[in-house]
């Protein structure tokens, strides 16, 4: 007797996962390896965006949806070397309200070659629109968790860099394009590098690696050459 499977079933044989891509972060003057970062073409927002119906809970579970990430991601750098280290991952902005999320990404990375120090968990700068005391608790969880922490700051910037937010950030991505014309940015970028954070650049020129080291700018990934 053949099983029933469910649509969900058959769009789950026939849809492959995403394929994740990776990207290196490169000191721009010395061209040495920072880690890199981790990209899937699909979003969690964009997963659940048909709502519960379409979806099955643990899919719609942003705790889940990001542990199952790690995992995936843990299978495909496995025997990397260290100078591929840390690992940002894109993380969605639910993921930081959840309760869970700190646990489960802890339980999954328990699972593979990764320890958590080797994991920086991004979130968009607007995760952090509510009040200081909230995500300051929440990233605390992932700190002592082992996890590292970054911010995503290229599309905008309004993330107030507190001391005890300074504590607990790793790293900060910005878009190069945007320095020179938002001294907002600029100065956020300043007082972050002077705290210990790795600002990671996009759409910079190894050209500009002076320049940018200058205003606190280190990193970059896939940097422009001018051919």
């Amino acid at each position: 007797m053949r099983a029933i499977q469910s649509p969900l079933d058959r769009q789950a044989r026939l849809s492959p996962a995403p394929q994740l891509r990776f990207h290196t972060v490169v000191h721009l003057l010395s061209g040495d390896s920072l880690g890199q970062v981790c990209e899937t073409p699909v979003a969690f927002e964009e997963r659940v965006a048909f709502g519960p119906r379409t979806m099955p809970n643990e899919v719609a579970n942003p705790a889940k949806w990001l542990a199952d990430q790690l995992s995936r991601i843990a299978s495909a750098t496995h025997g990397q070397p260290a100078s591929q280290r840390p690992i940002l991952v894109s993380a969605p902005i639910a993921a930081l309200a959840h309760s869970n999320t700190a646990v489960a990404c802890d339980a999954a990375i328990r699972r593979t070659s990764l320890c958590q120090q080797e994991v920086c968990l991004e979130f968009a700068d607007a995760a952090f629109a509510g009040g200081a005391a909230d995500y300051v608790v929440r990233l605390g969880l992932l700190r002592r968790h082992g996890f590292r922490v970054a911010i995503d700051m290229r599309r905008s910037w309004q993330t107030p860099l507190s001391d005890s937010l300074r504590l607990l950030i790793d790293t900060i991505r910005v878009d190069a394009r945007a320095l020179e014309t938002n001294p907002d940015l600029m100065d956020l970028v300043e007082a972050a590098d002077a705290s210990g954070i790795l600002i990671v650049a996009e759409n910079a020129h190894w050209r500009d690696g002076e320049y940018l080291a200058r205003v606190g700018v280190h990193a970059a990934t896939h940097p422009r050459t001018d051919a």
